[in-house]
């Protein structure tokens, strides 16, 4: 059996990032342990090409694909469809209300218990007629004056994927742990419930917020006319019925987690707005490799004083925001002689969105001054740099912060998820070893152009902040610290499942 299994969306191992090196930190920082995780994808063609060296002690990795079509439904022949419905309906009708309420006692008719087949089948809930007198109920309830032929489009494929978890198979292990909610959440619930077994929850960023987001910008969701004209009629009940969806699952996810983890104040604050019982979060923040980030003499380039060189480190896609950072270099070009601007990370994650932003780099005529790096080695770049930049619309507590700190570099971030902690500090001791960066508005070039004309100008405020990010990453976000705590946490949900076990006896 496994210690822990971790269920992993769209990251670890074939997508690179922070919550990715940060599975891949644990797994590594506890070689004792047997590891395994469960990836989610779109669909068994999105590319799979691992982006890590896999530790010796991650021992399975399954994978599931949330929206392929199956083509073969298993038959169940165990319990009272009437009363499976009337149980488990209340649940899947509330989840397009954003509730997600009820699934323990959904839970045997839906996925089974034991040795036992559930009652209602992946068949049963897609195409019965009892499917059919829910999906109408909710269209009443929740769409009566749109289409009625979008609504059920809609409606299958937002739930189909839910179907399909019910019955996934899922390895046993003796620690579930979850990195967001949403899909990877709710598949942690299963295999909780199911095998008996603690879930422990751990969100960087937030799973709603930022699903929220891509569905609020996505343009493959249809709007309706009435929405579409009326300004006062908000996003529309298809995408609502997405956000409603994942607002649910959140719910569900937060109820049935034994304990649930976040890196910063801000994070537990939103996780309560959006259902978490306030009393179940702790807080374990980020750690960096200090050693390992210091191990290089190597540099990607020679150090040149005439210039002014600004680093951006992650990947290019849309919740980064790399087209307000370019409409603030292009701000900061005439009054920085000599700058440089390096974007190092990924850019195959989304091509179309690096494609838009190469070519406002070139509309701007900035391609001289902004050079896209792809996959890079960071600690080779961050020594050579003068500032990193960050101008996400969303985030956690980025690793690339830290990672710079360790380097002595200051940092320019909007003030998203933990960044005004890691730049400001947080108690009062930390904030009085002094601001590390500069904090802008989210979506703001104007201010970050001026945040770097101000570090620019003060060579002396940008030794200062580095040290102060030294000096905060060695005091509270190094890698040891987050090894101990989370090997407390395996620990003890071990010990809490055999009291259990042991009371039940």
């Amino acid at each position: 059996m496994l210690d822990v299994c971790y269920f992993c969306e769209g990251t670890y191992p074939y997508v690179p990032g922070g919550v990715s090196t940060w599975i891949h930190q644990l797994i590594e920082g506890m070689s004792d342990l047997k590891f395994g995780l469960v990836y989610l994808a779109p669909s068994a063609s999105t590319e799979r090409r691992i982006r890590y060296k896999l530790p010796p002690n991650l021992m399975d990795i399954c994978e599931f694909n949330l929206y392929d079509v199956i083509t073969r439904f298993p038959q169940t022949t165990y319990g009272d469809k009437e009363k499976a419905w009337r149980e488990a309906g209340p649940f899947l009708g509330g989840l397009i209300n954003g509730h997600g309420r009820g699934f323990a006692r959904a839970f045997p008719h839906l996925c089974g218990t034991g040795n036992h087949l559930p009652a209602l089948s992946f068949r049963d809930l897609a195409f019965s007629l009892d499917s059919w007198n829910v999906l109408t109920q909710m269209y009443q309830d929740f769409g009566p004056r749109v289409s009625f032929t979008d609504f059920f489009w809609t409606w299958r494929y937002a739930y189909f994927p839910l179907f399909k978890l019910f019955n996934a198979e899922i390895p046993r292990a003796r620690v579930y742990h979850a990195v967001t909610t949403g899909w990877s959440g709710f598949m942690g619930v299963i295999a909780a419930i199911r095998y008996q077994r603690p879930l422990i929850l751990t969100e960087h960023g937030l799973y709603v917020n930022e699903r929220r987001i891509e569905i609020t910008q996505a343009d493959w969701i249809y709007v309706d006319k009435a929405s579409s004209v009326n300004l006062e009629s908000g996003l529309g009940t298809f995408k609502q019925i997405w956000i409603n969806l994942f607002v649910g699952l959140g719910k569900a996810c937060y109820e049935n987690a034994n304990f649930i983890y976040t890196l910063h104040r801000e994070n537990k604050e939103l996780q309560i707005q959006f259902g978490a019982d306030g009393s179940k979060i702790k807080l374990i923040p980020n750690g960096v490799d200090l050693k390992a980030l210091e191990q290089t003499t190597e540099l990607a380039m020679p150090r040149d004083e005439s210039k002014f060189r600004v680093g951006f480190v992650g990947r290019i896609v849309p919740i980064k925001d790399l087209k307000t950072l370019v409409k603030a270099i292009k701000l900061a070009e005439e009054r920085i002689p000599g700058l440089e601007v390096f974007l190092c990370g990924p850019t195959d994650e989304d091509p179309g969105y690096y494609a838009e932003v190469k070519t406002m780099v070139e509309a701007l005529d900035l391609g001289h001054i902004v050079r896209f790096m792809g996959r890079v080695d960071v600690r080779k770049y961050y020594p050579v740099f003068d500032v990193q930049v960050l101008t996400s619309i969303s985030e956690g507590q980025p690793m690339v912060i830290l990672e710079g700190f360790a380097a002595r570099l200051p940092c320019i971030a909007p003030d998203v998820g933990s960044c005004a902690e890691l730049l400001l500090g947080g108690e009062a001791e930390d904030t009085a070893l002094g601001p590390a960066g500069v904090l802008t508005w989210v979506g703001n070039p104007n201010q970050t152009a001026d945040a770097l004309v101000q570090l620019y100008q003060n060579p002396e405020l940008r030794k200062s902040m580095g040290e102060s990010g030294r000096a905060r990453v060695e005091k509270y976000y190094r890698q040891e610290q987050l090894f101990a705590r989370y090997r407390e946490v395996y620990e003890e949900c071990r010990k809490a499942h055999d009291r259990t076990t042991v009371g039940m006896l």
